[in-house]
């Protein structure tokens, strides 16, 4: 691709090092200025080394070109992997604490589970009246139908796949069940999956319409796992189920 010989793959190695070495003088003397020790001379020895290595770059590009082929094709297996997998389970386990699992047993004994995914805000007394509020309007559920809040932080995008801990919280007398997932979408179907074989029941959860751009919010999923949650948690669960009189089921409104 480079017509490479040695004295072009010399190039490249030297322009790796020296960006190696640019990177660390910089590291340090960013510490010494903030330690304000001797500080100058760590700036000026920095200085040398990013002269150097821009003189080598324009001098023998060669290193340029092969890195950034490397670097491109690296960032384009990645995007490619990571859409093709987005709607994995990704989740290995889920274990819920005592509580959290004391309220899914409770719930388990109505006549339905009935979930509310609800995106935190404030978490306190107003946002959980209004967030039940909404879906009694919109999704018809009766006063005397049990719920449970479901909410889940976004973690660590880079992490694939984890085991989901589930904690259980009580807020003004509401019952919430709190997770922290790198994919909230994924994080949920799993959930809703270990809910129905933890109490064979199928669970119902229920979500609102995100409002925007919806291709900026896959986008956004893509990048950081979290976007549109309420179509991706049932593409996770049809992926996951192929039964669908035994899959979970998801309400949008």
């Amino acid at each position: 691709m480079f017509s490479a010989d040695v004295d072009a793959q010399a190039g490249a190695y030297a322009t790796g090092v020296l960006v190696l070495m640019s990177s660390g003088a910089v590291a340090v003397a960013i510490t010494a200025w903030r330690q304000k020790k001797r500080w100058a001379l760590f700036v000026s020895i920095t200085a040398v080394f990013v002269y150097t290595s821009v003189t080598n770059m324009i001098e023998r590009p060669e290193g340029i070109k092969i890195a950034s082929v490397f670097i491109l094709s690296i960032v384009i297996t990645s995007l490619v992997s990571r859409t093709l997998r987005s709607t994995e389970l990704r989740v290995l386990g889920v274990e819920p604490d005592l509580l959290a699992g004391k309220f899914i047993d409770d719930a388990a004994r109505g006549r339905e589970i009935n979930i509310i995914a609800n995106r935190p805000g404030s978490r306190d007394r107003k946002e959980y009246e209004d967030k039940l509020r909404e879906a009694r309007q919109t999704h018809h559920l009766t006063p005397t139908d049990p719920v449970l809040f479901l909410e889940v932080d976004r973690g660590d995008a880079s992490e694939f796949s984890e085991v989901l801990l589930v904690r259980g919280t009580r807020v003004n007398g509401y019952r919430v069940l709190r997770a922290k997932s790198p994919a909230i979408p994924n994080a949920i179907a799993a959930l809703l999956l270990h809910i129905r074989e933890r109490t064979g029941k199928i669970p119902h959860v229920y979500f609102g319409w995100t409002e925007g751009n919806p291709v900026a919010y896959l986008l956004k999923f893509l990048a950081f796992g979290e976007g549109d949650t309420a179509p991706v948690t049932r593409e996770v669960l049809r992926q996951a189920e192929a039964d669908p009189l035994r899959r979970p089921r998801v309400h949008v409104g």
